[in-house]
């Protein structure tokens, strides 16, 4: 993509008409209701006129020149009406006749209607001028027999320059003229409209643009790669779909900031998240600054506390917090609404809620002009957005990263920043072990500086030492232990697990743990049980093997058949007894996780809440394993126990309520009746998640029984 293609697709009057329809994917359905609204009408009589509201970004634009262009390409529409596409400022249009005299030069100079301007600037300028213009333009419309389709885009901002007197006059114009219909657009949300008083109460049909859903954004991107060949958007839609959801949600979907993301995904296909949002705000910061600049200090000062807090607040707490009276911090909010920085939130009392209204701008605030704090804040909720939506991809996504480890061919910084955001996640212990061991040797082989960031977490699980061996010394090992005659059942599982990890070769691997599970070293059976469950799927020899394994007293085996029982809800007596032995033998948080979650779901609660606290309070397990740690909490809610989730989002040291947001919201939506206002002080841009993960503790309550 060059230079020049980059503008073109983020601002859509920049493009070429052909351009801007290719590029037209999303909002398809309004397109086509307005557009099939407008082919029907002869408009014989005055027609329903609209304006499409929506945020800043949300495709508004492109929306009223998508409309006007498929006017001028059917035959039969452009001959008997004509689009006049307003620029997105009008400057000059402030008073109504202005408007009548812009639609005169627009005519002159685009569509053979000659010398309209001109008869109006020789009517004499007086208290009917404005009558004048207009009777002249309809009376040579009539005679052309055409008629116009007005697109006006911020059409609030000119509405507002005009008096109270040509909001009545333009009213009747629009009652009583068939010659004119207008199709408008506005980021704000318009007071004219929904005030008995006004002229316009209620006047206009007015669509609303929501944020991109799911399907829609995937649908952007691929068809912008198509447009512009960029086959690498493709690879990303499909193979990282949480890394894109995270973003759609954090970023409430906007087609602006999707756009942004599309060209961060041509420069680099090999990020993260979090990466993507640092890029996309950067973007942005000059845009978000001019809006910060333009305020008074009292207001930034407001604005300051409110971003700050993330959630919403009321008059009294920011109050408190800048020291300005509340009678002053009531007037600024009044003024902050207006210009659309802020919104207010109802409660159960008189008493409203604050927040910052674009939720982009209040996580753009906390990451650029918050405290380290601040910025980590946003970090929990990017990777647990990331591995919320990602579930499902996780296994396949670190086999394909073990993968690449083995070959040396990845980048450093990729390496340890793709194994950093898989331990984060729920993946079964030995895969994440090992995903930190190849990390570990292929940072040390590289002698890079980076060995001292890589996560210390569940490391003790690994068997073997890597330090100081190079990639090329082990391949070298492996070869001489395999011709080695006389293999002991170590020398087989160790070849197993090269076999997995380096050679990618899950047959071979198969045959040596076999070898050596025949020997009864439980280690392999326990590895064969892992190959069965994630790469085989062969459920009966995992369950078979891993009763092998535990037969011989192994700890993991025990741990990852309890876990395996309690995911399939069968055996609960075992289970328990297999997680409380595997427990007892090495007390890791690992292995309190799975057995705390199984005295859940036996009702055993405060026995479970006494085996958690090990891990609810171990840093690099929360670091590490934050799907292990939500689905604790989920389940704690599931079985109604939510004063026992309240007490740990509150008591625990390490800040539950940031790291654990979604979730959070979750239990104070089942608390409602006795916490009525917590619930409303959430942001937009977690909505979606929340409303999935109360589906979700719904469904465990009914499953965990």
């Amino acid at each position: 993509m060059s230079p020049v293609d980059l503008p073109k697709i983020y601002n859509p009057a920049l493009q070429s008409k052909q351009e801007l329809i290719e590029n037209f994917v999303v909002r398809a359905k309004l397109f086509r209701e307005i557009f099939d609204d407008i082919k029907r009408s002869k408009m014989q009589h005055p027609e329903q006129h609209y304006i499409i509201q929506g945020n800043r970004g949300q495709g508004k634009t492109t929306m009223l020149l998508r409309i006007a262009y498929e006017i001028k390409n059917d035959p039969k529409l452009s001959k008997r009406m004509i689009p006049v596409i307003f620029n997105e400022e009008q400057y000059s249009i402030t008073k109504l006749f202005k408007l009548w005299e812009s639609i005169a030069e627009y005519l002159d100079e685009s569509n053979g209607i000659n010398g309209l301007y001109e008869k109006m600037q020789a009517l004499d300028f007086d208290d009917d001028y404005e009558f004048q213009c207009f009777e002249l333009l309809e009376r040579t419309l009539i005679e052309h027999k055409k008629k116009l389709i007005l697109f006006i885009d911020n059409i609030d901002e000119m509405f507002e320059k005009f008096s109270k007197k040509e909001h009545h006059r333009l009213r009747e114009v629009f009652m009583e003229s068939a010659e004119i219909r207008v199709i408008g657009a506005s980021s704000v949300c318009l007071e004219f409209h929904h005030d008995y008083g006004k002229p316009f109460y209620h006047f206009f049909k007015m669509p609303y643009l929501k944020g991109l859903t799911t399907t829609e954004t995937k649908k952007l991107l691929l068809g912008l790669g198509r447009h512009y060949k960029k086959e690498r958007v493709n690879h990303i839609v499909k193979n990282q779909p949480g890394r894109i959801e995270a973003l759609r949600r954090l970023t409430g979907g906007v087609i602006r900031t999707i756009i942004i993301l599309f060209e961060i995904f041509v420069d680099d296909e090999n990020g993260n998240a979090f990466k993507d949002l640092e890029k996309i705000l950067d973007s942005v910061t000059p845009l978000y600054k001019h809006r910060m600049d333009k305020l008074s200090a009292q207001q930034q000062e407001i604005v300051d506390f409110i971003a700050l807090n993330w959630d919403a607040v009321t008059t009294k707490e920011i109050a408190k917090k800048t020291r300005i009276q509340s009678k002053a911090v009531s007037a600024q909010l009044g003024q902050l609404e207006k210009f659309h920085i802020i919104e207010k939130e109802k409660t159960n009392t008189k008493n409203y809620l604050y927040r910052i209204h674009e939720r982009f701008f209040n996580i753009w605030y906390l990451m650029r002009l918050g405290r380290k704090w601040d910025e980590r804040r946003v970090r929990f909720i990017v990777e647990f957005l990331q591995i919320w939506c990602d579930e499902e991809e996780l296994e396949s996504r670190a086999h394909r990263h073990l993968h690449a480890l083995s070959q040396g061919k990845i980048v450093d910084r990729h390496a340890l920043m793709m194994t950093e955001a898989l331990v984060r996640t729920s993946l079964k212990p030995e895969l994440q072990s090992q995903l930190i061991k190849n990390t570990r040797v292929l940072l040390e082989n590289n002698n890079s500086e980076l060995c001292g960031y890589l996560s210390m977490c569940e490391e003790q699980n690994n068997k073997r030492q890597t330090k100081d061996i190079q990639l090329s010394e082990l391949v070298e090992q492996m070869e001489q232990l395999e011709q080695k005659a006389d293999k002991t059942p170590e020398d087989l599982n160790e070849l197993g697990i090269f076999y997995v990890t380096v050679k990618n070769d899950l047959k071979k691997a198969e045959n040596y743990f076999l070898k050596a599970a025949q020997m009864n070293n439980s280690d392999s059976m326990n590895n064969l049980a892992l190959l069965y469950q994630t790469e085989f799927k062969d459920m009966k020899k995992e369950e078979a093997y891993y009763l092998q394994a535990v037969e011989q007293g192994h700890a993991g085996a025990m741990n990852n058949l309890s876990w395996r029982y309690f995911e399939e809800m069968k055996n609960k007596k075992q289970a328990i007894e297999l997680s409380q032995k595997a427990y007892q033998k090495e007390s890791n948080s690992i292995y309190a996780h799975t057995h705390a979650m199984i005295l859940l779901w036996d009702n055993q609660f405060k026995e479970s809440i006494e085996v958690a606290d090990s891990f609810l309070n171990d840093k690099e397990f929360l670091e590490g394993y934050t799907q292990g740690v939500s689905l604790f909490l989920m389940l704690l809610i599931a079985k109604k126990q939510y004063h026992l989730a309240l007490k740990i989002f509150n008591e625990n040291p390490h800040k539950f309520k940031d790291r654990f947001k979604p979730v959070y919201y979750a239990l104070m939506s089942f608390m409602r009746d006795e916490y009525p206002n917590e619930y409303l002080k959430m942001g937009g841009e977690l909505k979606e998640t929340v409303d999935e993960i109360i589906i979700k503790i719904k469904e465990m309550g009914k499953a965990y029984q």
